[in-house]
């Protein structure tokens, strides 16, 4: 079980979607049961030689204080090859990322229209996220466990330069 701690959080709508994540959060496992959970830890990610896509993941960890959920690993790769923070409005930007970069999943579009309805002054940022996404390369079925002996700054110029695929 997830907990997330909504209530440290000082807006009202930002509490709400956190309060949604970690209701979502088991029902996005229960919809992804054939995935594979990759067993590493931050600190095995740290293991990973400096400047590759593991090692940088095992600091996100360690800078933003947790651990990898097993069987969402993947999410948190996003946060790092794109560069978008966690808080709320950076959580629902990265999904209208994924979205536009061809991720149509029920957790991905049910994110993006909650937060338009609770969040309407970002639809402009919101937006340029989504035509962001449909610009660069597809990153929807990589195989990010594949890629954690990878340089980090290939990887993101992988994503953000469209019509190169691995």
């Amino acid at each position: 079980k997830i907990e997330i701690d909504y209530q440290s959080e000082k807006m009202f709508r930002a509490k709400a979607v956190l309060w949604l994540l970690e209701k979502g959060v088991p029902v996005h496992a229960q919809l992804n049961k054939s995935r594979v959970a990759w067993n590493l830890t931050s600190n095995d990610l740290l293991n990973y030689e400096k400047g590759t896509l593991g090692n940088t993941l095992g600091c996100f960890y360690k800078k933003e204080k947790f651990e990898p959920i097993p069987k969402a690993e993947r999410h948190d790769v996003f946060h790092v090859l794109l560069g978008y923070s966690t808080n709320v409005i950076d959580e629902a930007v990265m999904q209208f990322f994924l979205w536009g970069n061809g991720k149509p999943s029920f957790f991905t579009v049910g994110t993006c229209m909650i937060t338009v309805l609770l969040f309407p002054m970002q639809f402009n940022y919101f937006i340029k996220a989504y035509q962001k996404g449909k610009e660069c390369q597809s990153i929807r079925d990589w195989d990010f466990k594949l890629l954690l002996n990878e340089n980090i700054h290939e990887l993101k110029n992988r994503v953000f330069t469209k019509n190169i695929s691995l």
